[in-house]
């Protein structure tokens, strides 16, 4: 007779249930691949470069904030028209109390000085100019139009007026020639009228290119002080 197992057998004699092993994972025999390393992104600032002229324009800030204009090197067209803007400015702001220009212009564009001067003519508020270093040729138009002026005892006048390039046409030298002498009509009047000096004695001293120190110019009348 066939015997079969059943778990209430007590016969030691016959074989138990086979094992059957834990399941495990399938196991590949190479390692995994691993993705290839990118290489780090290069860290880009987030800032701005800084501006090499925030210094300048934050002592002229400052400057302003004490009603201080400064003309300094070439017064030519966009040095007019900054200055322009800051007498408009200062003036609107409070035109009860005086505006100080300072003035060290070597070299000067006589069209964009006769525009200063008249802008210093339409400002409400008195301005005070005060030469620091050289005021030459047609700067002394802005110089004139002030109403009080001084000068550094080291300070250096030059008068002088600019000459037509005669590298063009006749013509159009001959229109240049028309237009600059009324402009030196303006200065020379303007030097006359605070010098109290006749016009033909300050026509001789721009072209003859007269060079006068502090002192002289206070004698000659383009200045009442010297500091």
């Amino acid at each position: 007779m066939t015997q079969h197992w059943s778990p209430d057998t007590t016969n030691g004699t016959w074989p138990g249930p086979p094992e059957i092993p834990p399941h495990e994972p399938y196991r590949t025999p190479y390692p995994p691949i691993q993705p290839p390393e990118r290489s780090p992104q290069p860290i880009l600032p987030t800032w701005e470069e800084p501006d090499p002229h925030w210094a300048d324009r934050h002592v002229n800030d400052l400057l302003l904030n004490q009603r201080v204009i400064m003309l300094t090197g070439l017064l030519d067209e966009p040095t007019t028209e900054r200055a322009t803007r800051q007498l408009l400015l200062v003036d609107r702001a409070d035109h009860t109390r005086p505006i100080e220009l300072r003035m060290s212009c070597r070299g000067a564009d006589l069209e964009a000085s006769l525009a200063l001067a008249a802008a210093i003519d339409m400002t409400r508020a008195p301005v005070h100019a005060v030469v620091s270093g050289t005021v030459s040729g047609p700067a002394l138009a802005v110089l004139c139009a002030a109403s009080e002026r001084a000068a550094h005892r080291h300070a250096t006048f030059v008068l002088a007026i600019p000459h037509v390039s005669a590298q063009k046409s006749a013509t159009t030298v001959e229109t240049q020639a028309d237009e600059l002498q009324r402009a030196v009509d303006q200065l020379i009047e303007r030097i006359a009228t605070v010098s109290g000096r006749p016009g033909n004695r300050v026509e001789e001293d721009l072209r003859s290119g007269r060079v006068m120190s502090a002192e002289e110019a206070r004698s000659y009348g383009l200045v009442s002080s010297v500091l």
